[in-house]
């Protein structure tokens, strides 16, 4: 997704005990982009519907610009997910439609989460962006699902540098060019 500029807190470190998991979800050119000024510089129908197979029935945190920028491209949040805005801007629930929730830092974004998992019988929690909000979450996510695009657009958004010694491919699945990758924490149960 997009980026955005959010500031927030620095990472967050849930519960294990009764956390959902936590999920990086991008689509990453081999540049590194992931956006930029007029949001996803491809349009792949198949990493959509990839996206939403993966994310609908599930809490999604994401920064309030790319929040803005989703919202404005379907005329509101995410169908069937609930969108936890992340903002440092003055808002609260009534500022957003039915489906989507403030969160003023990265905390209360992973305690709404969270609670919002548990109310529908999910164990996981999805971050779907911007740059600012994956490079928050990075140290704390026990999975990244990684769209890997086969460009090198232009772009001034980019997913966050991460150590792939950290991390353990489980699972790469193709379609045409695309190859959709899930990554594990090492040392993760």
């Amino acid at each position: 997704m997009a980026g955005d500029g959010d500031d927030g807190d620095d990472a967050v470190d849930p519960d294990a005990e009764s956390a959902p998991d936590l999920v990086l979800v991008a689509a990453v050119a081999e540049n590194g982009v992931i956006g930029g000024d007029d949001g996803m510089p491809w349009h792949y129908p198949a990493d959509l519907a990839h996206f939403k197979r993966v994310t609908t029935d599930h809490p999604v945190i994401v920064g309030r610009t790319t929040y803005e920028g989703i919202a404005e491209r379907i005329g509101g949040p995410l169908p069937d997910r609930t969108s936890v805005v992340v903002t440092t801007r003055p808002m609260d629930d009534a500022d957003l439609p039915d489906g989507a929730v403030v969160a003023n830092d990265l905390d209360e974004a992973l305690a709404r989460a969270t609670a919002d998992a548990a109310a529908r019988g999910v164990d996981a929690v999805y971050v779907i962006g911007g740059a600012t909000v994956y490079e928050q979450f990075l140290d704390t996510a026990d999975r990244m699902v990684i769209t890997e695009i086969p460009e090198r657009p232009d772009g001034d958004v980019r997913f966050p540098e991460w150590d792939a010694e950290s991390w353990t491919e489980v699972d790469r699945e193709t379609e045409g060019d695309l190859a959709f990758v899930t990554y594990e924490r090492r040392g993760a149960d």
